[in-house]
């Protein structure tokens, strides 16, 4: 009886159509290039005690220049974050 049903249990094994598929994910990595990180940072303050309003108006439009340089650096990360998982998502 036993062997009966070891034979039986082998000869539909046998039968199966369709061999069993392993899937594994892929997993990609985006790394950014390092020209997109340019965020500009004002090290050297004159003192506050000499400024004239000239030097003031010269500093705030360097502090100006800086932060528009660092956002366009971050929008340019985004996009290009956003396209790499657009692609990563179309080849699947």
């Amino acid at each position: 009886m036993k062997r009966m049903l070891l034979i039986s249990t082998l000869l539909l094994g046998g039968c199966a159509s369709d061999p069993i598929k392993l899937v594994a994910p892929e997993y990609k990595v985006v790394k950014i290039p390092e020209d997109f990180y340019d965020c500009p940072v004002t090290t050297k303050f004159p003192k506050p005690e000499n400024l004239t309003n000239q030097q003031v108006g010269t500093l705030l439009l360097t502090v100006q220049q800086n932060n528009i340089k660092c956002k366009n650096s971050i929008d340019n990360i985004r996009k290009y974050m956003e396209e790499a998982e657009k692609s990563v998502s179309a080849k699947k």
